[in-house]
C-alpha cells in the first residue's frame, strides 16, 4: 500500500506493507516450512534426523550470530525451530500411522 504524505494527498514512491501483509507472509513462511519438514522427516532414519535437527540448530546460530543478534535472542530462535521440528516430527509419525494402517486394511 502506498505511503500518504501528512501534508497533501500524494503518496510517495515507497511502499510499505501493512502489519496484516508481513503476518500474512509470515504465516506463508510457517506453513510452506512446517509442510517441507514433515516431508523430510518422513524421509530419513533416526540418525540422520538427529544430524539433520543438529544442523539445523547451528545454522540458526551461525546466521543469528552473523547478523548480530543478542544471545538470548539467538536461544528463542533456536527454541522455536526445535518446536517446529517437534510438532514437525509428530505430524511425520502420524502420517505413517495412518499410510501404515491403510496398507493393512483388507
Amino acid at each position: 500500500m502506498p505511503k500518504k504524505s501528512a501534508d497533501s494527498d500524494r503518496t510517495t514512491g515507497a511502499m510499505v506493507p501493512t502489519t496484516g501483509e508481513i503476518e500474512a507472509r509470515l504465516l506463508v513462511l510457517d506453513m510452506i516450512a512446517a509442510s517441507a519438514t514433515v516431508r523430510l522427516l518422513r524421509l530419513h532414519d533416526d540418525l540422520e534426523k538427529s544430524e539433520l535437527i543438529a544442523q539445523i540448530l547451528h545454522d540458526i546460530d551461525f546466521c543469528c550470530r552473523s547478523r548480530g543478534l543478542h544471545f538470548r535472542d539467538i536461544l528463542d530462535a533456536q527454541g522455536y525451530a526445535e518446536e517446529l521440528l517437534k510438532d514437525a516430527q509428530t505430524q511425520a509419525d502420524g502420517l505413517d500411522d495412518i499410510k501404515h494402517a491403510y496398507i493393512n486394511r483388507k
